[in-house]
């Protein structure tokens, strides 16, 4: 008993079994959450050493070059590369993707551990961070209120954050702008002088006045207590009176003698704005492995419940919100599924024009989706783009199956067979080939989900989705669709002939018949037009340009603004609001927000592949209105604005590649790597190759690695004179820092909280250079000296950025494009570096995006061989043959000719997304040959001539090619014409499919019977030759 037959006698337990498949799916369903993207881990693993005072080139001989050595030995990795600032090292561990990073991170953590000990005592231990997509922020709101944003940023601080972070799945809370509190010492280095103190003794009293030490314990009547010295300050008057030292006089000496103490703020060094006015920024970081939507939704939901109690004058302005974009790109996407599936049940009905079994059809869908469902919860999956997606692609797919047994059980009905009876047979005669079909198309996704690549990591998530869903639609077309059949069907001798005959699909079955015969009749030409078509492909390929990712209309705009190292941070503001005009006044901008100066720690944007914030850079961004509230796409708001931005000497503007940044591209999509040893040469080199690509088409935001320097005062302490006066150049240094820059000596204490206290000249005593020259520096032998009598100044330039890659020097030109697909402006690009003329032992390379690209694409042609020659191996299985296999593989050049077409007619490059169509679309049109193929042999197993076999197979056979080609074609249409949130992505894929399908279809309907004639003649040849030698030898 096959399955059919026992689930045409079983039909309740058939129906048991789709109420427990449709149980299981709904309750995997409700636990199934919701993300932009598939869980990726990016292979990326950071080491950050910081090293205070110490300039680029020192630290990259004292620690980047250790490091380097030590972590390239760590199994599994692809590519070092670092970047060493002032104060920083910077080394970056690229794995190959795939890669347990929990390990990868530990092995580094080893290697490092084997050299600290030779790495300078005073630098700081070196930090192993992995790259984790839960760091990025899944919210950003601007607040903006209150007279001043030291109170606003209180006001977050104790209100708004602790709210947030107890929320469940968030992880931190980040505040950025605003003005901190800070306890300031202000010291007049006159009345120092007069009254005969020194610094040192101004830090030591403070110290010495602000303690909380534990003096051990007592007992008394048996009970024991704890002694402490609680002696912290908790008013400012505290440290006003506190005696530092005694005078000449023999006067006590309290710090307001000699200071003004306020209770003020830490120095701006960068400040944050909204709309144009002052705010505080705050971020939101959710915990690894939390629903992001989710997550969103409850932090929105708090703030929702916040702004009920906040104060009046203050707002909340969203800048980033994850969750929203999340939202729309699934719903989008599961509305391109619901109706794809709508039309796929319209052609059905087109061409079955009988509701019963049109709705027998439709119910594949759903079972084969709920089955999903089951698939996805059980390997971890979420919902996003990639498995809904997978989904959509599937819809059409999911119909072919039961079309084709819906098609012969209606054949067998019409021919007199019993109902049941017709439902065995018709489940029965086609039950292998659909097999053979179905295990083709999941063939093809297998190796793609192989794959170790972000390609294959992508690919994934969609691949089994789809994988699960068809071997689901075929369990249900050779068991709950024979069960249907054999109960609700209906006998209606004489419909299928008149349909047949007189209907529309009769006439065009006796039109096919007759254009097949002459096309049989001369095969060769049959076969030259579509060799000639197939030739017309190729040479169209170049034509049709390479991209990566396609790039997505995000609604957000990010610019980083870059002023020549020196100038000072007024002047950096200045042009930032010049910017932020620029911004409000277009209608599209909802909400501006800008970050100037120094703004974010060293230390994270050095673990984020950032180098450090400096006063003379603002970063600028910008939210836009929803793609369908507005008439131009996020990259021609850009381009627009770009034009309007104030032209100025030396003044940079970079807008950020965000569609880049969604898939973790390692850079910007054009970048060229130029390797050398010495740092002048290579910038010469790097200015040349600036200038030379700077004429390309379609390059923008061209950048140079390699910065200016910034200008120095380097302080020279003479040793001789200094030891003759007691001092050190340690002393010296630590004078000039506490009275220019200020130092932190302690903590104040206020209502729970502490807030730093820094000890530092007024600012009338260090402004100049004169007055650092008049800094004195105290002597252990009780006087004071001058800095100018121990000290030289020498006006120099400070360090520069030293960026390296595999243990190289390299300075790297990047840019973006704007227009133009990415694989001609890097060939445009990389023609003209040719004609740069480098000293030996120089050279560059290609890499950023591109890079990423050509890895891609080379992991998908892996995929796409093996694809191929899995297709054969099912279909040699199928029809027990080694030669029949070839005859349906001619359907892929086809298919390939609607691929460029569909992309040349949609003006869509050759991307990731598209390519991955491609692979699909190869396990799709052979199944048109397959159920061709098979029916024809059955036919001339049943003592039919070949040629009236293959005209007559063909013929019969019409009607399910036309109607599982076009479903699966309908159901790529909405996703394929989608203009929707992330429907960037879909689309290329869609068009590769659905366009391939289409030529594939109506060329296989011919070439196939022309192939099929032509290779079986030539096989009956070959064995009446070989049977005349095999006759005359005897």
């Amino acid at each position: 008993m096959n399955l059919p037959e026992f689930s045409v006698r079983r039909r309740i337990a058939i129906t048991m079994l789709i109420l427990i498949i449709t149980l299981f799916g709904l309750v995997s369903y409700s636990g199934l959450g919701l993300d932009l993207l598939p869980d990726l881990e990016f292979p990326f693993v950071s080491v950050v050493t910081t090293y205070e005072g110490v300039g680029s080139e020192e630290i990259e001989t004292l620690i980047t070059k250790p490091i380097e050595e030590a972590v390239s030995t760590v199994e599994g990795i692809k590519e070092v590369s670092s970047v060493t600032v002032e104060g920083i090292s910077s080394v970056y561990c690229e794995f190959q993707w795939g890669t347990n990073l929990d390990f990868a991170a530990q092995d580094v953590r080893e290697k490092i551990s084997w050299i600290e000990d030779f790495l300078p005592e005073d630098a700081d231990n070196p930090m192993v961070l992995k790259f984790d997509v839960s760091d990025m922020p899944i919210l950003e709101y601007g607040v903006i209120g209150m007279e001043n944003t030291r109170r606003l940023r209180e006001y977050i601080d104790d209100v708004i954050k602790p709210r947030l972070e107890r929320l469940e799945g968030i992880a931190s809370v980040f505040i950025f702008g605003g003005k901190e509190r800070e306890i300031q010492i202000l010291v007049d280095p006159q009345k120092l002088k007069n009254t005969g103190t020194s610094l040192d003794q101004v830090i030591a009293g403070i110290k010495a006045g602000n303690l909380n030490l534990s003096g051990g314990h007592v007992e008394s009547w048996k009970k024991e207590y704890l002694i402490r010295t609680r002696g912290y300050y908790d008013d400012v008057e505290q440290v006003r009176s506190t005696i530092i030292s005694v005078s000449r006089e023999g006067r006590p000496v309290k710090i307001s003698d000699v200071a003004d103490v306020q209770d003020s703020f830490k120095e701006t060094r960068g400040f944050e704005r909204t709309n144009a006015r002052p705010s505080v920024i705050i971020a939101v970081m959710k915990q690894s492995g939390v629903n992001t939507l989710q997550a969103a939704d409850r932090v929105k939901g708090e703030l929702a419940e916040i702004e009920k109690i906040m104060p009046g004058d203050v707002s909340l302005h969203l800048i980033l919100d994850q969750g929203k974009v999340i939202r729309r790109s699934i719903s989008s996407t599961g509305a391109n599924a619901l109706i794809g599936g709508i039309i796929a049940m319209g052609v059905i009905f087109i061409f079955l024009r009988a509701v019963r079994p049109t709705i027998t059809i439709a119910l594949a869908i759903p079972l084969s989706v709920v089955t999903t469902f089951i698939g996805m919860k059980a390997m971890g999956y979420t919902f996003n783009i990639m498995t809904l997606g997978g989904i959509a692609l599937g819809v059409g797919l999911l119909v072919d199956n039961a079309v084709v047994v819906i098609e012969n059980t209606f054949r067998h009905l019409e021919e007199g067979s019993p109902r049941h009876e017709a439902a065995v047979i018709g489940a029965s005669e086609v039950g292998l080939a659909i097999t053979a079909s179905t295990l083709t198309t999941v063939a093809v996704f297998l190796p793609m989900s192989l794959s170790e690549s972000i390609a294959g990591k992508l690919a994934r998530p969609l691949s089994l989705t789809v994988c699960i869903s068809l071997l689901a639609s075929l369990f249900i077309a050779v068991t709950i669709i024979p069960a249907i059949a054999a109960t609700i069907f209906k006998k209606e001798r004489g419909v299928y002939e008149r349909i047949e005959a007189g209907g529309w699909t009769g006439r065009m079955r006796t039109m096919y018949a007759r254009m097949l015969e002459k096309a049989v009749s001369r095969r060769r030409l049959t076969l030259g037009a579509a060799f000639a078509l197939f030739a017309a492909a190729i040479v169209c390929t170049p034509f049709l340009g390479t991209e990566f990712m396609p790039k997505q209309d995000i609604p957000l705009a990010v610019v980083d603004i870059t002023l020549p190292e020196g100038m000072v941070l007024s002047e950096t503001d200045h042009i930032a609001r010049q910017v932020e005009d620029i911004f409000l006044k277009r209608p599209e901008v909802i909400t501006c927000g800008s970050m100037v100066g120094i703004t974010v720690d060293a230390k994270y944007a050095a673990a984020q592949g950032q180098t450090a914030a400096g006063v003379n850079k603002a970063r600028i961004f910008a939210r836009f209105t929803e793609k369908e509230d507005r008439d131009k796409s996020s990259e021609q708001i850009v381009e627009e604005i770009r034009l309007q931005l104030p032209v100025l000497q030396d003044v940079e503007y970079l807008f950020e590649d965000l569609s880049g940044a969604l898939f973790g591209t390692g850079g910007k999509p054009v970048e060229v790597h130029i390797y050398g040893s010495d740092l002048a040469r290579l910038d010469e080199i790097g200015s040349e190759a600036m200038q030379k690509i700077s004429s390309v088409s379609g390059l923008t935001d061209i950048d140079k690695s390699l910065k200016k320097s910034k200008p120095e005062l380097h302080v020279r302490v003479d040793r001789q004179k200094a030891a003759k006066m007691g001092l050190s150049v340690a002393q010296v240094a630590a004078t000039i820092e506490t009275a220019m820059l200020g130092k932190v000596v302690s903590r104040f204490h206020d209502a729970g909280e502490e807030y730093d206290m820094r000890v530092r000249f007024q600012e009338a005593y260090r402004s100049t250079i004169e007055d650092l020259e008049k800094v004195s520096v105290s002597s252990p032998l009780g006087f004071s000296v001058p800095l100018s009598q121990v000290a030289s100044l020498e006006e120099s330039v400070g360090p520069i950025t030293i960026n390296r890659k595999d243990q190289n020097r390299v300075v790297t030109i990047s840019g973006s494009i704007v227009g133009r697909d990415m694989g001609s402006v890097t060939r445009e690009v990389e023609e003209a570096m040719r004609g740069i003329r480098m000293p030996e032992g120089y050279f560059f390379e290609m890499g950023g995006t591109f890079e990423d690209m050509q890895t891609s694409f080379r992991e998908l042609g892996k995929a796409f061989i093996v694809a191929v020659i899995l297709i054969y191996m099912v279909m040699a299985a199928q029809f027990e043959s080694l030669s029949q296999p070839f005859i349906v593989m001619f359907t892929l050049p086809l298919a390939y000719i609607g691929v460029v077409f569909g992309l040349l007619v949609t003006g869509k490059a050759l991307s990731v997304p598209a390519f991955m169509g491609l692979i699909i679309l190869m396990g799709i049109v052979v199944n048109n040959g397959i159920v061709m193929i098979d029916y024809i042999n059955n036919l001339r197993r049943n003592g039919m001539e070949r040629s009236r076999a293959v005209i007559e197979g063909a013929t019969v056979r019409l009607r399910p090619i036309l109607i599982t080609s076009i479903t699966t074609m309908a159901g790529m249409l909405p996703m394929a014409l989608s203009t929707s949130e992330g429907s960037e992505m879909r689309s290329p894929m869609a068009v590769s499919v659905a366009f391939g399908l289409l030529f594939a279809m109506a060329l296989t309907l011919f070439v196939i019977p022309c192939v099929y004639s032509s290779i079986d003649s030539l096989s009956s040849k070959i064995r009446k030759k070989a049977g005349r030698i095999v006759i005359g030898e005897e």
